[in-house]
C-alpha cells in the first residue's frame, strides 16, 4: 500500500530554499559592488596608462606654453591666450553618450588632473555616436586644444557635426 505522505530522503525543502535565497543575495551584493567600484577603477586605469603611453609624453611639452601664456597675456593682451590651445584657456564640455554611468565624470576628473578647464559634464541623447571622439569648432585655439586631448586619451578629434554645433567650446563624447 502506498503512504499519504512519502518519506523525503534529501534535505528539507526549506532548507533549500534558504540555501537558494543566501546565494542571491550574495551576487547581488557582488553585483552592486562591481557596479559601484567600476568608475574609480576606470578612472585610476586610465591616468596611469597615459604615464606610460608614448602620448604623455607629449602632453608636457603641450602644458609648458600654458606657463608662459599668462606672461603674454599680462604683457600683449589676451589674443595671445585664445590661440594658443592652451588647457587653462579652452572649456571643454564631457558629455556621456552610453549606458555606463559615471563614464563623463570619470574623463572629466582625468582631463581636470590635466590642467583642463572642464566647464560641464553631463549626458547627450540628441545622437548616437559610433566612438569616443573629441570635436572642435571654429573659434580661435578649439582645434589645437582638441587636439591636444584627444592625444591624451587616444582618441580621434574631428570638427563638430551639426548635432553639437549649438554647444560652446571642445566637446568630449564618450561612448565606452
Amino acid at each position: 500500500m502506498s503512504s499519504p505522505n512519502p518519506e523525503q530522503t534529501g534535505p528539507p525543502l526549506r532548507a533549500l530554499a534558504m540555501v537558494l535565497i543566501s546565494l542571491a543575495i550574495l551576487f547581488a551584493a557582488i553585483g552592486a559592488l562591481s557596479l559601484t567600484g567600476s568608475d574609480s577603477d576606470e578612472a585610476a586605469a586610465e591616468p596611469s596608462a597615459e604615464t606610460t603611453s608614448a602620448p604623455a609624453a607629449v602632453a608636457p611639452t603641450a602644458q609648458a606654453p600654458a606657463a608662459q601664456a599668462p606672461a603674454a597675456d599680462a604683457s600683449t593682451g589676451s589674443a595671445a591666450t585664445t590661440t594658443s590651445g592652451a588647457p587653462a584657456d579652452v572649456e571643454v564640455r564631457v558629455l556621456n553618450n552610453s549606458n555606463v554611468s559615471g563614464l563623463a565624470a570619470g574623463t572629466a576628473s582625468t582631463l581636470t588632473a590635466e590642467g583642463w578647464n572642464v566647464a560641464e559634464t553631463g549626458n547627450f541623447s540628441e545622437a548616437q555616436f559610433a566612438q569616443t571622439a573629441v570635436y572642435y569648432g571654429t573659434t580661435a585655439g578649439e582645434e589645437q586644444a582638441a587636439q591636444t586631448i584627444a592625444t591624451q586619451l587616444g582618441v580621434p578629434a574631428e570638427p563638430k557635426p551639426t548635432s553639437l554645433e549649438s554647444t560652446a567650446g571642445v566637446v568630449v563624447i564618450v561612448t565606452q
